[in-house]
């Protein structure tokens, strides 16, 4: 077969050409959700791309790789672009998208629309087989930070939060803590449920108690917000699942007057560059964001460039870094 083009799809899908057009492009919300299969099946089925997607890796050709994540005011998310960009080939250059809460899969839409020849993904995708599934036939190469565990189709790098969790929850037993609270949101991604999961079973194991209270989102201000929830639990230790609820949830229980790491200790998670430098300074859990990302860019690099080599998985260990938010329990 030649050039797969928006006609042969429309032909093997049974519709118009307009309707393609407008269910690919995200604009086929008047179309029966049977009719949309149709004609996600039939793009698949063929390997169809959009004319600006059409990979010619000639020597000398850029190549476009499209990176994902939930949002650029998360420290940890800026750094990991920002080692992305220091890592970055010579014939290599990137766009970078944000998506918030159920938006990943129709940004990776838009960024093969775009022309990207790969896709670093570092959010949570609301369907990750179908999307790995897709974008594989269509020959774009995808690399993922979440969703990791047995999706067959795409590459993975990632830190271990499994690892991660055990060891906040080993660092808070040492100390003595028998009651812990648990500080997270609504919803949770493959990787927090890993950190979480992991946390809980080492606590329960020892016989602690762990109290949960869930925030709105992962950020300074749902943490400070949560103080008063967290503090009337009475635990004497509280998990953050990240380093910006972590700071604000500190400066909400300050706010209370409840001394960090006095009246009860605080540990975050990602080692974000300020969490050194805040007081009290931060326990946390290091991801070795340097190496995720090297391994990140050079793992779609290789997909691109050789498509047909077997699955490709990067898992890097976490490591504790006590500082002053966390005491034994007096």
């Amino acid at each position: 077969m030649g050039k797969v083009s928006i006609r042969d799809v429309a032909s093997l899908a049974g519709v118009s050409i307009a309707t393609v057009s407008q269910v690919l492009n995200g604009k086929g919300a008047r179309f029966s959700e049977k009719t949309k299969a149709k004609v996600l099946a039939a793009r698949d089925e063929i390997g169809y791309v959009p004319n600006a997607s059409a990979r010619s890796l000639k020597q000398g050709a850029k190549i476009l790789i499209g990176v994902v994540v939930p949002s650029l005011r998360n420290p940890f998310f800026g750094d990991l672009v920002q080692h992305m960009q220091e890592n970055i080939p010579d014939n290599v250059s990137l766009s970078i998208m944000t998506a918030g809460a159920g938006q990943a899969d129709q940004t990776i839409e838009i960024l093969v629309n775009s022309g990207v020849h790969g896709i670093i993904m570092a959010g949570q995708l609301a369907q990750p087989v179908a999307i790995a599934s897709s974008l594989k036939k269509r020959g774009i190469a995808l690399v993922v930070l979440e969703n990791h565990d047995g999706l067959v189709d795409a590459d993975a790098v990632f830190a271990s939060d499994k690892m991660g969790g055990h060891l906040v929850a080993e660092h808070l037993l040492a100390l003595g803590h028998k009651h812990v609270v648990l500080l997270g949101n609504q919803v949770y991604t493959d990787n927090l449920q890993y950190r979480t999961a992991a946390f809980k079973e080492t606590m329960l194991a020892a016989g602690a108690k762990v109290s949960e209270v869930a925030t709105r989102n992962l950020t300074k201000h749902a943490g400070r917000a949560a103080a008063m929830a967290v503090s009337i639990t009475q635990a004497t230790a509280a998990f953050a699942l990240n380093d910006e609820l972590a700071i604000g949830l500190i400066a909400g229980l300050n706010a209370h007057g409840i001394q960090v790491p006095n009246d009860m200790s605080v540990i975050g998670y990602d080692d974000t560059d300020y969490a050194e430098f805040f007081r009290p300074a931060l326990t946390t859990v290091e991801q070795p964001l340097w190496l995720i990302a090297e391994a990140a860019m050079k793992t779609v690099v290789a997909r691109i460039n050789h498509p047909d080599t077997e699955r490709q998985v990067a898992a890097f260990d976490t490591k504790l870094i006590v500082r002053e938010s966390t005491a034994p329990l007096s």
